[in-house]
């Protein structure tokens, strides 16, 4: 009689942690901020693993860029570029793919989005500065660009610390926006960054889940 071979047993790889890149982009003052500790809550009581971060970091590039932004004229437009590559050279290595890697989830307040319009709206031309990024950096899965009127934007950072002496300047800052509204990247959403912080929240959340079904899931 004829013995039954053995089963053999699944040797099947188990799946790797699924990590997300999600950014919050827009001129300061639009609501980034708010927006990614909401979010960074909601994921949190669903029990994700959540890194938040921001840029420019608190590394010694960050620093720098920070030092010298608060007087005007201190950084010429390609110095300042130099510097936030370098920050954000670091930022990838150290924290931003390490996390991913561990299957978390990172929002990041502030990315290369940010410097295309900055850096852009000070005379930089805005295809050489996505060249220099498209050589290291790690595309996010999704972001989140906070559309406001520049009005608006200095009435809500008019009491706060200036962190960087541009951030005063209208002309300046409409540059900025406008260059924000060029943005046609695919990942990019524009939403509308007058509404009540938690009506903003829900419509993010509501894409999200769109597009990333496995946040639903506890």
């Amino acid at each position: 009689m004829e013995k039954e071979p053995k089963k053999q047993l699944s040797l099947k790889k188990p799946s790797p942690p699924q990590g997300l890149f999600i950014v919050f982009e827009g001129i300061d003052g639009c609501g980034k901020s708010t927006q990614v500790e909401l979010l960074a809550k909601r994921l949190q009581r669903r029990g994700k693993k959540v890194v938040t971060l921001s840029e420019p970091t608190a590394g010694c590039w960050g620093q720098k860029i920070r030092a010298l932004a608060l007087t005007k004229g201190s950084l010429s437009p390609a110095k300042e570029l130099e510097l936030f590559i370098k920050d954000r050279k670091e930022d990838i290595k150290n924290n931003i793919k390490p996390a991913l890697q561990a299957g978390q989830i990172v929002i990041l307040d502030r990315y290369f989005y940010s410097t295309l319009a900055y850096q852009g709206a000070r005379g930089l031309d805005m295809d050489e500065i996505r060249a220099k990024h498209d050589k290291f950096v790690i595309r996010p899965d999704i972001v989140f660009i906070l559309d406001v009127p520049v009005s608006q934007a200095l009435k809500r950072i008019a009491s706060r610390p200036v962190i960087y002496g541009l951030f005063e300047d209208r002309d300046y800052l409409k540059k900025v926006r406008k260059n924000f509204l060029k943005l046609k990247d695919p990942e990019c959403y524009l939403l509308d960054g007058r509404r009540p912080p938690e009506a903003i929240g829900r419509q993010v959340w509501q894409i999200l889940i769109r597009r990333f079904s496995w946040l639903k899931v506890r």
